[in-house]
């Protein structure tokens, strides 16, 4: 038989490892509220990064395409040259063909010149003497 002593002994033993575990519990609980708050608030912070980075990407992109629209048109600017540079090209080539050169092409520019003096010269004379 038991005594009455060791009844409460064991009682109080009950009492006090049930005290301790509904202590464990509740640290347990605490523990699991902050980890779940923590994960909450990481996921929180994993969205803004994501959110972040997504607009980085967009406005690089934006960027990268204002350039190549900046680079198309800057290469159609250079197409247009060149085919005015190909005329002219063109022509100093047919030219050379004819067999003139540089100081054929000037001859001839001073030829035109000299006929149109010629052709005004009454007028140029007139306005040169104040008439």
């Amino acid at each position: 038989m038991t005594t009455p002593k060791s009844l409460e002994l064991m009682i109080g033993g009950l009492l006090e490892a049930t005290a301790n575990m509904q202590r464990d519990i509740t640290e347990i609980r605490r523990d699991i509220r902050e980890s779940d708050a923590r994960a909450a608030l990481s996921y929180e912070q994993s969205e803004q990064r994501a959110a972040t980075s997504r607009a980085k990407l967009h406005t690089r992109t934006d960027e990268l395409i204002e350039r190549m629209a900046g680079a198309e048109s800057d290469i159609k600017m250079l197409r247009d040259d060149l085919t005015n540079v190909k005329a002219v090209t063109d022509d100093v080539t047919r030219w050379k063909l004819m067999g003139m050169g540089a100081l054929g092409v000037t001859g001839v520019a001073f030829a035109a010149l000299g006929s149109l003096v010629t052709a005004y010269w009454s007028d140029i004379w007139r306005a040169l003497r104040g008439m």
